[in-house]
């Protein structure tokens, strides 16, 4: 018996090999061979009394218990490794999308720059052509009408007074018309 479990110590066997053993096995000895260790291989056989062992020997039922901490380790970072991988991809994509909207917000500030400078300069270029062709709608301009409409504009596009000074850079010498009237 003991020459017969030397040669099978440590050796890996395909299920036919297992086969075979075991029916050698069970005709030398009367016992059934009820399973292979699943770290060596090696078969094991009922025992006369009590439950079949799971494994060969105490150091493989060890190995056995290490391999699978370490399996369960292995996924544990695996997870760990996956969910970071994910959450540096969604910071990079926030990252992104941030970028886009300080770009277009940026964009549309100096857009609204632009509108309100030419904005600006329409109005001060339509206040010039009533100046040139009829300064009189300017000294009767009523309050809420359009002259002094078009000076809020003014000013309120550029700085407070700019209507008035522009009036009088061009030479007009009348009342300036306020919205107070």
């Amino acid at each position: 018996m003991k020459l017969d479990n030397r040669q099978l110590i440590g050796t890996r066997m395909r299920a036919s090999e297992i086969k075979r053993i075991r029916r050698k096995l069970d005709e030398k000895y009367g016992r059934i061979v009820e399973g292979v260790c699943p770290v060596c291989g090696t078969p094991i056989r009922k025992p006369r009394r009590g439950p079949t062992a799971k494994f060969c020997s105490e150091k493989c039922r060890k190995t056995y218990a290490r391999r699978k901490q370490a399996v369960s380790r292995f996924k544990k970072e695996q997870a760990v490794n996956l969910t970071l991988k994910q959450l540096r991809q969604e910071a990079a994509d926030y990252r992104t999308r941030a970028d886009r909207l300080w770009t277009r917000s940026l964009f549309a500030a100096e857009e609204t720059k632009r509108i309100k400078s030419a904005l600006r300069i329409s109005c001060m270029l339509q206040l010039k052509t009533i100046l040139e062709h009829k300064p009189e709608l300017i000294e009767q301009a009523t309050m809420g009408g359009y002259v002094v409409d078009l000076m809020n504009e003014i000013d309120q596009y550029g700085t407070q007074g700019d209507a008035e000074r522009m009036l009088r850079h061009l030479g007009y010498t009348g009342p300036i018309p306020t919205g107070d009237k």
